[in-house]
């Protein structure tokens, strides 16, 4: 474990702890047969070391999976599912996050950039563009436009997304709205 902080900070460490607790995978077998894993543990090199963004920076057109990654700070223990067609041009993404496939997380001009809190999923299809703030302990459904910001410990779905659920926090059932 020191050695995957030493190398990528304590965000590659963590990192690799929620994508072992989520696949049941040792580091080895999610390096050679996931590729979402492998990527995102490129990204955390290049970004810790200046050193490594040089020697890493000829594979970055190999990237089969089509997943794009232009965030300024992204938490630790990020998981992104499949990352196929994954687009993630923000400002932040927060701690624990989990990423399905055909996301795009955008922008509409260099000025406003989508900030994602802690504890999000955002499911498989949904598209985040625009100036908006995302809660801590928000799911963002399937397929879901996000133009406006969401609040702490809510469930948004639709097109354009609309708060269909609520908690008071994270421990908390939840209700619908």
């Amino acid at each position: 474990m020191s050695l995957l902080r030493h190398l990528g900070g304590i965000e590659l460490e963590e990192d690799y702890c929620r994508f072992k607790e989520i696949t049941h995978s040792r580091f080895l077998r999610l390096f050679v047969y996931n590729p979402a894993f492998r990527y995102q543990f490129y990204y955390r090199l290049r970004i810790h070391s200046k050193v490594w963004h040089i020697l890493l920076k000829p594979l970055v057109p190999f990237n089969f999976l089509n997943l794009y990654m232009c965030c300024k700070d992204i938490g630790g223990g990020l998981f992104i599912q499949h990352g196929y067609s994954v687009g993630l041009g923000c400002d932040k993404i927060g701690k624990n996050c989990i990423i399905n496939q055909n996301v795009t997380i955008g922008y509409n001009d260099s000025y406003h950039c989508p900030v994602i809190g802690d504890n999000v999923h955002i499911c498989t299809g949904a598209v985040i563009i625009g100036d908006v703030k995302i809660g801590n302990d928000v799911i963002v459904g399937a397929n879901a436009v996000v133009v406006k910001d969401v609040p702490d410990h809510s469930v948004v779905a639709g097109v354009p997304a609309k708060i269909i659920k609520t908690r008071s926090d994270m421990n908390s059932e939840w209700v619908k709205v």
